[in-house]
């Protein structure tokens, strides 16, 4: 026999896996943008070391320049990219939130099932105790038996 919350407890798992294939998505994304924002600075870091070899050997005002413009640049499309990997981070943690809920919501309507479960059973315990006590009754009742 199918319990009356089985339907609702189905619904819920799948929600609460569109929510973990959600989360999971958005934890992907986080991911490749901090690994974004991870080649950006090695590349400035690169650019910066060949600033400053290039300046050990000496170099024009007008190297240098493009040198500051460039890094200046890199430094611009560091800061895009932290922006980028905040706001991965924030749709993370909202679907991670969602997630949750959706669990918290799962783990509920098993709990109620679980008490209807358990509530059913001792009424069927308690329907046989009475159906026993009932023909014990009856046979303690019949003419012969002592």
């Amino acid at each position: 026999m199918a319990g009356k919350f089985d339907f609702l407890i189905d619904l819920a798992q799948k929600a609460q896996q569109q929510a973990a294939d959600r989360m999971q998505a958005a934890q992907a994304q986080l991911a490749a943008q901090e690994e974004r924002l991870a080649q950006v600075d090695a590349f400035i870091a690169d650019y910066q070391g060949r600033l400053v070899d290039a300046g050990r050997g000496g170099m024009g005002v007008e190297r240098y320049l493009d040198f500051r413009a460039f890094l200046g640049k890199l430094t611009d499309a560091r800061q895009t990219q932290e922006r980028e990997v905040d706001r991965a981070r924030q749709r993370y943690v909202l679907e991670r939130e969602a997630w949750l809920a959706q669990r918290r919501k799962l783990k509920a309507y098993q709990t109620l099932a679980e008490r209807e479960a358990a509530r059913a059973q001792l009424v069927e315990r308690r329907r046989e105790q009475k159906l026993v006590d009932e023909f014990a009754a009856r046979n303690s009742r019949r003419p012969g038996t002592s």
